[in-house]
C-alpha cells in the first residue's frame, strides 16, 4: 500500500518510520502543492495529513490546502486528517476521516490496516461506479434520442387525424384524443365519402405503445369506404367495411396478443339515417334532444383474430338536436374506481348523463376537464378517444315519424 504523509509544519518527523511495514511504502512530503502533484501522478492509496488549527490562515496556504483537498476528493483517496475540525470531511461519500491530533500510534496503524484491507474492494467499487456512470450517461443520451423520436412519432400520428372538425352538412363533429404516452393505440377518422354521405369511425388497437400506434397506421390505410367500378363507385355497408378490415388484419398474422376493436358508421346527410357496425368495441351512445342517453347494442367480434367474421349492420334514424357518440374503453379507465364505489362504468356514464344535453363541443370540453381532475390523470392507464356527432339542422324530413332502431 502506498501511503502519503503530508507534514508541512514538521510536527511528525518520525511518524513515517514508526508506521512502516514490509507491505507499506510511506512517502513524506512537506508541501501541499507538491503533495497534490504527487497524488495526480497516481499510485497513492492513502493519505495522512496533520491539519493546523487554521489551515487557511495565509492566502498561499489557502490555495495550496484547497488544491490538496480537491485532489484527495477527485482521486477518491482514503485520508486520515489529524484534526478536531470534522467539517473538513466534506461530501457524504468521501473516504476522508478525522481523528484527534493526539491519536495513539496503535490506533493510527489500525486505521491504515483497515484501509489496506478494504482498499481492493473500494477500488473495484469505484471502477464499477465509474462504469455505471458511463453507462448511465450513454443510457440518458439514448433515452433522450428515443424521447425525441417518440415526440416526432406522436406529432406524425396526430397529423393523420382530422385537422378541422367543422360542420359537414347538417352535422357537427367534436373529438377528444388523449394518448396515454407520446403515441396512441387509438385512431379516429371522419371522411366525406361523397356529396350525400360521411363516414366516421373509432378503432382501438390493444395497448398504447409503439406497436399499437404502428398498427393504427396500417388500419387507416386498410379502411375501405367504397368500391370503385369502371362506371362509378359503390358505397360499402359498415358490415362490409369491417369485414374487409378484419381480413386485412388477420392476413398480417399478428401475435395472439394483438387485436383491434372498432365501430364504423356511415351517415346519409340527406335522410339522417345512420348505419353502423361494431367489432368488439364499446357500444355507441345515442343522446336525444332532452339529454337522455341510450346505448345501441349490436353484435361483432374482435378485429384481426379470425378471417370471415360477420359484423352486422344496424341503422338508426337521427333527428335534429341528437348526438351520436363513439368512444374507446380508455374512457372507463380514466376515472378513479374509488370515486364511484369501484364502478368506473357507472361514473363515466354519470358524466355523460350530466353533460349529454350540452352541445357536442361543450360535452367534449367537459369530459376533458373532468379527466384532468381525476387522480392519476398525469399518468393515464390507457388512451382515451371520444368522437361526438351532433345533428344541428335538418336538410330533409325523416322518412317516418316513429323512431326506427331496425337493422
Amino acid at each position: 500500500m502506498q501511503v502519503l504523509l503530508i507534514d508541512p509544519a514538521g510536527e511528525l518527523p518520525n511518524l513515517s518510520q514508526q508506521l512502516r511495514r514490509p507491505d507499506w511504502r510511506i512517502h513524506a512530503i512537506d508541501q501541499y502543492d507538491a503533495a497534490a502533484e504527487w497524488i495526480q501522478q497516481g499510485g497513492t492509496d492513502a493519505v495522512i495529513l496533520p491539519v493546523p488549527a487554521d489551515p487557511f490562515g495565509h492566502p498561499r496556504a489557502d490555495q495550496s490546502f484547497g488544491r490538496l483537498m480537491r485532489a484527495i476528493h477527485v482521486y477518491r483517496l482514503a485520508a486520515i486528517l489529524l484534526t478536531e475540525n470534522s467539517s473538513l470531511v466534506g461530501e457524504d461519500d468521501s473516504l476522508i476521516d478525522t481523528v484527534p491530533p493526539n491519536v495513539t500510534l496503535d490506533e493510527l496503524r489500525g486505521r491504515l490496516a483497515t484501509i489496506d484491507r478494504f482498499r481492493g474492494s473500494l477500488q473495484r467499487m469505484d471502477r464499477e461506479l465509474a462504469n455505471m456512470q458511463r453507462l448511465g450517461k450513454r443510457l440518458n443520451e439514448y433515452f433522450a434520442q428515443v424521447d425525441e423520436e417518440m415526440r416526432l412519432a406522436g406529432r406524425l400520428q396526430r397529423d393523420f387525424l382530422p385537422q378541422h372538425l367543422g360542420p359537414i352538412g347538417p352535422v357537427t363533429f367534436a373529438a377528444l384524443y388523449r394518448p396515454a404516452s407520446w403515441v396512441s393505440g387509438d385512431l379516429y377518422d371522419i371522411v366525406r365519402v361523397d356529396e350525400s354521405h360521411v363516414a366516421f369511425y373509432v378503432v382501438d388497437a390493444i395497448g398504447h405503445g409503439m406497436a399499437a400506434a404502428l398498427l393504427t397506421m396500417f388500419i387507416k390505410r386498410a379502411v375501405t369506404t367504397k368500391r370503385i367500378r369502371p362506371d362509378g363507385y359503390e358505397l360499402l355497408e359498415p358490415s362490409e367495411t369491417l369485414a374487409l378490415l378484419n381480413d386485412a388484419l388477420a392476413g398480417q398474422t399478428l401475435p395472439r396478443c394483438q387485436f383491434v376493436t372498432g365501430c364504423y358508421c356511415l351517415l346519409n346527410l340527406e335522410t339522417l339515417v345512420l348505419r353502423f357496425a361494431r367489432a368488439g368495441h364499446p357500444h355507441p351512445l345515442l343522446v336525444d334532444e332532452d339529454g337522455g342517453v341510450t346505448e345501441l347494442h349490436t353484435q361483432g367480434g374482435l378485429l384481426g383474430v379470425f378471417r370471415g367474421e360477420d359484423f352486422p349492420t344496424r341503422q338508426v334514424q337521427l333527428r335534429p338536436g341528437e348526438k351520436f357518440i363513439l368512444y374507446t374503453d380508455g374512457l372507463e379507465l380514466a376515472y378513479a374506481p374509488e370515486r364511484y364505489h369501484s364502478d368506473p362504468v357507472a361514473y363515466y356514464r354519470a358524466i355523460f348523463d350530466g353533460a349529454a344535453a350540452a352541445p357536442a363541443a361543450e360535452l367534449i370540453r367537459k369530459l376533458n376537464a373532468d379527466i384532468n381532475e381525476e387522480a392519476g390523470s398525469l399518468h393515464p392507464r390507457d388512451d382515451v378517444t371520444v368522437v361526438a356527432m351532433e345533428v344541428h339542422a335538418p336538410t330533409a324530413p325523416p322518412p317516418c315519424s316513429a323512431r326506427n332502431y331496425g337493422t
